[in-house]
């Protein structure tokens, strides 16, 4: 009985989300000392209407957003109506929606959702956060491309990012 009636609420929850368009940001950057690698875009509804703020930057980021950005690129996503935030970041579950460069070699790419493809489920969409095209210079990350999808899902029924269940990367890809 409890799990039917978990069931029912999850697709009410399902079904109260907003509808979103698909969206692809692609953008390269150059990860130069002291300078950020901003992204910011919207996620619309059907109508055309932004429904959910996107933000990402790295921890040079002289921090006059909502957050706290750290590591060497975070990304944010905020639930919005006109220019009012109805949320906190949606896809801090876990810490995965930041990146530090020594997930992106070595070792660290055998544990995928912490390296370079990373996917959220969360309010009837699906949020993919990849990098490819890394440049690196001796031991440092110096460029990289970004992209970012986001997709209607209706599986995603939570909230906020659902949590990996995944076995997470060794301390070592967290420097």
């Amino acid at each position: 009985m409890l799990a039917a009636l978990v069931a029912v609420n999850g697709l009410a929850a399902a079904k109260s989300w907003t509808v979103i368009r698909p969206l692809e940001e692609k953008h390269a950057f150059d990860a130069k000392d002291g300078a950020d690698t901003p992204l910011f875009t919207f996620i619309l509804d059907t109508l055309g209407i932004p429904v959910y703020k996107v933000e990402c930057h790295n921890g040079n980021y002289p921090d006059d957003s909502e957050m706290n950005f750290s590591g060497d690129f975070q990304c944010a996503l905020f639930a919005v109506k006109g220019r009012n935030l109805l949320s906190g970041d949606l896809l801090a579950q876990g810490n995965r929606a930041r990146m530090n460069s020594a997930q992106l070699r070595g070792d660290c790419l055998q544990y995928p959702e912490y390296s370079t493809e990373r996917h959220f489920k969360l309010r009837g969409m699906r949020i993919t956060l990849g990098f490819s095209e890394m440049k690196w210079t001796p031991g440092k990350l110096a460029g990289f491309t970004f992209t970012l999808q986001a997709v209607p899902d209706e599986s995603a029924l939570n909230g906020t990012a659902e949590a990996y269940a995944g076995p997470e990367p060794p301390v070592s890809c967290f420097p």
